[in-house]
């Protein structure tokens, strides 16, 4: 089975790929990323959302991992968390920038892999009809959040804001040009953590959903296909990014931080050698 991953150029994405790419990356025959999430902001966002993407996607992407580079470090199986370009390296998986899959190149790009079958995992934008008929196996999508509860973005602020205890992860077909509404396949469940940070929780949704996620691919491998539950508009939500006074409630309602210096610093030791 050839398998393709689209997935973003942030830090989650790298934490799942090291943790996904062990189990499935002899069926992976191409990683495709986005740079961001969602459109271009006509309006200048929130300070926390602003210190959110800096942690997530500019301190790691210009600084730490470009650092570890430069090192030429030597990646093996026991290796800790690994840099895009080394995770590349190591699974001789190519690695490629693509921000728009409606472009008819792209999806030329695309049909030319020949991929049985497409997983993304945040991907930044948003798959039609044209390039949802390409794998003949159909496409799955790991949203960071409960369905159809939580569909759009950042789903765990939604759950932490709202003092749910466990958050799931889910697992999902893509059938058409909406967003998170495909049939469930299933989920997984992370408690919620006193003391952790947003981004933190955000962190810890990846490890747990791979079980799920490879062992969904391998189903798929062995030609069966998924059992998955429709979902239905009861309880249904779609939520954009939150507004400044969205995240001023939220502050006041649960005294998470959107990210802990200390939690992340330790979490970047993981890439390291220390």
């Amino acid at each position: 089975m050839r398998l393709i991953i689209f997935t973003n150029r942030d830090l989650a994405s790298n934490l799942f790929l090291n943790h996904v790419l062990p189990h499935v990356a002899p069926y992976v025959v191409h990683i495709f990323l986005s740079d961001k999430v969602g459109k271009k902001a006509t309006t200048e966002p929130p300070k926390d959302l602003k210190d959110l993407k800096f942690f997530e996607q500019t301190l790691p992407n210009d600084f730490i991992f470009d650092l570890l580079d430069t090192q030429k470090r030597q990646p093996n199986k026991d290796s800790k968390l690994m840099t895009f370009n080394e995770l590349s390296d190591f699974y001789s998986i190519p690695f490629v920038s693509l921000n728009n899959v409606a472009l008819e190149e792209n999806l030329d790009k695309v049909k030319k892999l020949l991929p049985d079958l497409v997983l993304s995992v945040r991907y930044g934008k948003i798959f039609k009809s044209a390039f949802l008929s390409i794998p003949k196996l159909g496409v799955i999508n790991l949203h960071s959040g409960r369905l159809p509860q939580y569909r759009g973005v950042l789903p765990t602020f939604r759950a932490l804001m709202n003092g749910d205890e466990i958050l799931y992860p889910t697992l999902h077909y893509i059938d058409n040009g909406t967003i998170d509404t495909g049939g469930i396949i299933g989920s997984a469940e992370v408690k919620v953590e006193t003391g952790k940070s947003l981004l933190g929780h955000v962190l810890s949704l990846y490890p747990a959903s791979v079980p799920l996620v490879v062992r969904t691919i391998q189903q798929i491998a062995n030609g069966e296909k998924p059992l998955a539950a429709s979902q239905t508009d009861e309880n249904a939500a779609y939520f954009t990014f939150p507004t400044e006074e969205e995240i001023l409630l939220f502050k006041e309602k649960t005294g998470i931080p959107f990210v802990d210096t200390a939690e992340y610093e330790a979490f970047m030791k993981l890439y390291t050698n220390d």
